[in-house]
């Protein structure tokens, strides 16, 4: 679990994580949204959903109250769509 960063850092956008999990032609249905700690975020344009990725792009999270637990990839890319 990780706990939210109370100063998440906006700033260059890092699609990598994003790139590795989804096509190019879904990535483009994202936003990049901030980073918090060593966890990208990023928002859906549709459902608004978000994605949250590792910075390596090896581990998804989820939000829950104010902590990040870990999901499966499965999980995540099911949640955004859903």
């Amino acid at each position: 679990m990780t706990s939210i960063d109370p100063h998440p850092i906006a700033g260059e956008p890092n699609w990598r994580p994003l790139e590795k999990v989804l096509s190019l032609g879904d990535c483009e249905n994202f936003m990049y949204m901030r980073r918090t700690g060593e966890i990208e975020l990023y928002k859906h344009r549709w459902t608004r959903r978000y994605l949250n990725i590792s910075s390596d792009g090896g581990r998804f999270y989820r939000l829950v109250g104010n902590a990040y637990i870990e999901i499966s990839s499965g999980e995540a890319v099911e949640h955004v769509y859903s």
